[in-house]
């Protein structure tokens, strides 16, 4: 376990990635970019982070451990229900557009989820550690109403990672403030879609599509 001293240096130096790649993207933030930023070491960086995809992926798992802590304290204060939902969900937006820079790099990642390697291993414990702590937030928020969810947490959390996932694709694929402007604006859809149906007296069923039967695809 690392000691205070070293937490704090990973928490600046997971800060300072986090900038860095929002100004400068993937491809042209170094190593040496992020210890200047974090003011570190670069040996202090090595020790902590052997490279560049171990910084985006762990600004990433960041960014899920604080929307759980904003949850936990929220619902420890007695802040719970819809309200806190949908104030924790902009906080995680405002990061993922924080790191729009590093957008191409997480759909690369997501392109090798079928391969093997000590990247994807990464991958998937990220996956999984962001999967359950979006679970455990949404318990928390939403403890007085589970009964009345749409789809139970654990399926809302899969949801919902799914969700940022693309509209993180769809940032890669930005190329002017009209196209930011865009996916800002997909978010906002989404939000309100969450707004509207994430409390329904009527939770879908183990499937949810039991009765429409198979959708031809359009090819």
């Amino acid at each position: 376990m690392a000691s205070p001293r070293g937490a704090r240096s990973v928490a600046r130096i997971v800060r300072a990635a986090s900038r860095v790649f929002g100004r400068r993207g993937y491809d042209g933030a170094s190593m040496n970019d992020v210890a200047r930023e974090a003011g570190v070491s670069k040996g202090l960086l090595h020790y902590h982070f052997r490279s560049k995809e171990d910084l985006l992926l762990e600004a990433q798992r960041a960014t899920f451990r604080e929307l759980h802590r904003r949850f936990a304290e929220r619902a420890q204060r007695g802040d719970r229900g819809l309200p806190a939902a949908l104030d924790a969900l902009d906080a995680m937006w405002r990061s993922i557009r924080e790191l729009r820079g590093g957008a191409p790099f997480i759909v690369e990642t997501l392109a090798m989820a079928s391969h093997q390697g000590e990247l994807n291993e990464r991958l998937g414990t990220f996956y999984d550690e962001s999967t359950q702590l979006l679970e455990d937030a949404i318990r928390l928020v939403f403890v007085d109403e589970l009964d009345q969810l749409a789809v139970t947490p654990d399926r809302m959390a899969v949801l919902i990672r799914v969700l940022l996932e693309g509209l993180t694709i769809e940032l890669a694929r930005c190329h002017s403030a009209e196209d930011a402007a865009r996916v800002d604006q997909a978010y906002l859809d989404f939000r309100e879609l969450f707004e509207r149906f994430v409390l329904d007296q009527r939770p879908l069923g183990p499937a949810g599509t039991e009765e429409l039967g198979p959708m031809p695809l359009p090819w």
